[in-house]
């Protein structure tokens, strides 16, 4: 799959974006074809998380490792699950009325038709990955 990324300006600061994204046991609340979340091995430079996405009868688990650079940068890195390569991150640049919020993603399914079948179905969400953020933004901190 190519890299994909994305890029939007919101009415909220880069630490409120950025707190937002990181608090990854809340996603499965608002991310629909998310059903589990968690992160654990917290550390102040990151911590690993698990995710469980579930899509027409298919289901997957992967782990990563998110490193953290409060408040301005998440980056992830895949350490098991469907995957053979998965990069991504999250950038948050405060402006002078909000912040922009980018989110990039690289990655390949381990299986061939595993990456036929859901390669397309994974690179739409993760761009919808980024209007379920500021949705939640605009439940959680107002419009």
């Amino acid at each position: 799959m190519p890299k994909r990324s994305t890029s939007v300006l919101v009415p909220f600061s880069a630490q409120q974006m950025f707190e937002l994204v990181a608090d990854m046991d809340r996603y499965p609340e608002f991310i629909p074809w998310l059903v589990k979340s968690r992160k654990f091995d917290v550390t102040e430079k990151g911590f690993k998380s698990e995710m469980t996405f579930a899509f027409k009868g298919l289901r997957e688990t992967f782990c990563t490792y998110d490193e953290v650079d409060p408040p301005h940068r998440i980056t992830i890195s895949n350490l098991s699950g469907p995957f053979s390569h998965l990069d991504s991150e999250w950038q948050f640049i405060d402006m002078p009325n909000g912040s922009k919020v980018a989110f990039s993603i690289d990655f390949t399914f381990s299986k061939k038709l595993v990456d036929l079948a859901m390669g397309p179905v994974f690179s739409k969400a993760s761009h919808s990955m980024v209007e379920s953020f500021c949705k939640r933004a605009e439940q959680i901190y107002g419009s």
